[in-house]
């Protein structure tokens, strides 16, 4: 007696479930790997290499510990300030977005937690597309599952991109600064802090010419000022 064929849509069905599940393993495989040892490189920074050609300038870890409170609060106010109370995803902002989005016709507006972008970071690229973001939730909720919040914030600000070919907190603060990030003034912190929206155009130094750069840094300076 023959074997009765699968539906062709049900072979699909299938075989997406197949990629989906292969990759949730690699992922997690990846996260709890990465929940111990620093990634050595970032899909981002070969793209930036090798399509961009930025200049490779050397890299620096800084622990979450060595990195002043002071900093890290100016990141979470700006990026996600319901970091450490929510499981990845900010469900108002993404409605807020999902509304402008539509309006505008094309992906104009964001509403990326840390999680969201660490997720990025670590595995997808920078291109703007739903596909992107269908994988960058997927994996969000790995990295949520498989690392603490202060191995999330740890990786992200070491792995954020701070300019061309810059990447981390520390590295550029050593780039633009001379020192660590251990060493930066209040006022360098803000700057660096305030250029994150867009760090390839912008520089600490030339933060003033970017009216979402300046609006972060009136922020931090009315959050370091008690308001």
């Amino acid at each position: 007696m023959k074997k009765k064929k699968r539906p062709f849509l049900i072979s699909i069905l299938l075989w997406i479930i197949k990629i989906h599940v292969y990759l949730w393993i690699l992922i997690l495989a990846l996260c709890c790997i990465y929940s111990l040892v620093n990634p050595p490189i970032t899909p981002i920074m070969l793209h930036r290499y090798l399509i961009r050609q930025y200049d490779w300038h050397k890299r620096y870890f800084c622990p979450l510990t060595a990195i002043p409170t002071s900093t890290q609060k100016m990141v979470l106010n700006l990026e996600d300030p319901n970091f450490y109370k929510h499981w990845g995803f900010e469900w108002q902002s993404i409605r807020t977005a999902w509304k402008k989005n539509t309006r505008a016709g094309k992906i104009k507006f964001g509403a990326s937690t840390i999680t969201n972008q660490l997720a990025r970071t670590l595995f997808l690229t920078t291109h703007r597309n739903y596909f992107r973001k269908y994988l960058e939730a997927q994996i969000t909720i790995i990295l949520e599952l498989s690392m603490s919040k202060k191995r999330i914030l740890e990786l992200y600000l070491n792995y954020l991109e701070c300019g061309k070919g810059i990447y981390g907190l520390d590295s550029a603060s050593r780039y633009y600064y001379s020192h660590s990030i251990r060493q930066l003034t209040t006022d360098e912190s803000m700057r660096l802090v305030s250029i994150l929206t867009n760090p390839i155009k912008y520089t600490p130094a030339s933060f003033y010419r970017s009216r979402s750069a300046m609006q972060r840094y009136n922020m931090l300076l009315r959050y370091s000022n008690g308001i």
